[in-house]
């Protein structure tokens, strides 16, 4: 029987009970999934996923000042008071090492909040695309790649990304003829595939397409609201497509992001 790969455009298009007994694959491209990643693979401890900057301060105040930073944004820019925002760039070795990050976005955090019916939530992005694949193929559930969108809008960089992993799924099965026919898409994986080998396509050198990743995000509007808040650093930062190995994964127990072992 072949198995599910499922993308959801939007959190709001999909019916949570579907994603029972399945594996979630949160995608926020511009910039949360980049984000948690750079944070987890810098040393950061773990990162708690908040639904308002209120319930982060909450976390600060019962784990203590010294141990907790706040991160994230409303808007784009820095929430007042915390000690982070957004961006890769704010999350360097030096600053997360052995900390836990409460952590709250307009749209990613939200995103996975709204996936708590998944057996399994992963996040995902084009900074640890290879690693978020190569966990894929080993999961035998229904699989679902959530796009975060922007303000309840679809967004082209969390599409793109959703295609690239499709296709990378697709490819490496046709590769192996015996398991050639194991995926079964949804019409929404077949529109972001599509999409991925339009904008991007196949390209055998790693800086050409990190650099066509980088054009094509320019393109969405979420590119373009990071231009236009002078964040220009950050799209270079999240194109760099395979430049971490690890996979961020919810542990039920602790409510909080950590980061599989180095793949």
């Amino acid at each position: 029987m072949s198995q599910p790969l499922n993308v959801h455009f939007l959190p709001s298009l999909m019916d949570a009970s579907t994603l029972q007994g399945g594996t979630a694959v949160i995608i926020d491209v511009l910039r949360a999934s980049s984000t948690i990643t750079t944070a987890l693979h810098n040393g950061a401890l773990q990162v708690i996923p908040c639904g308002t900057p209120d319930a982060a301060r909450r976390i600060r105040k019962e784990l203590g000042s010294d141990s907790v930073l706040l991160g994230g944004e409303r808007g784009g820019v820095l929430i007042e008071g915390f000690d982070c925002g957004n961006s890769p760039l704010e999350y360097p070795t030096g600053r997360v090492a052995g900390k836990t990050i409460a952590f709250t976005t307009t749209n990613g955090t939200h995103a996975l909040l709204l996936a708590d019916a998944a057996n399994t939530i992963l996040i995902g992005a084009f900074v640890n695309r290879r690693a978020i694949v190569e966990r894929l193929e080993t999961d035998h559930s229904p699989i679902h790649l959530v796009c975060a969108g922007t303000n309840g809008a679809i967004t082209g960089e969390d599409v793109l990304f959703a295609g690239t992993v499709v296709a990378a799924l697709l490819k490496n099965c046709e590769l192996q003829t015996s398991n050639a026919a194991r995926w079964r898409l949804n019409d929404c994986a077949e529109i972001a595939r599509g999409f991925w080998l339009q904008s991007v396509g196949d390209q055998s050198d790693v800086s050409a397409e990190r650099h066509r990743i980088a054009s094509a995000l320019l393109e969405t509007q979420g590119g373009r609201n990071l231009l236009g808040l002078g964040y220009d650093s950050d799209i270079r930062l999240c194109s760099m497509a395979d430049s971490i190995r690890i996979v961020p994964e919810l542990n039920r127990d602790t409510n909080s992001i950590v980061a599989s072992a180095e793949l």
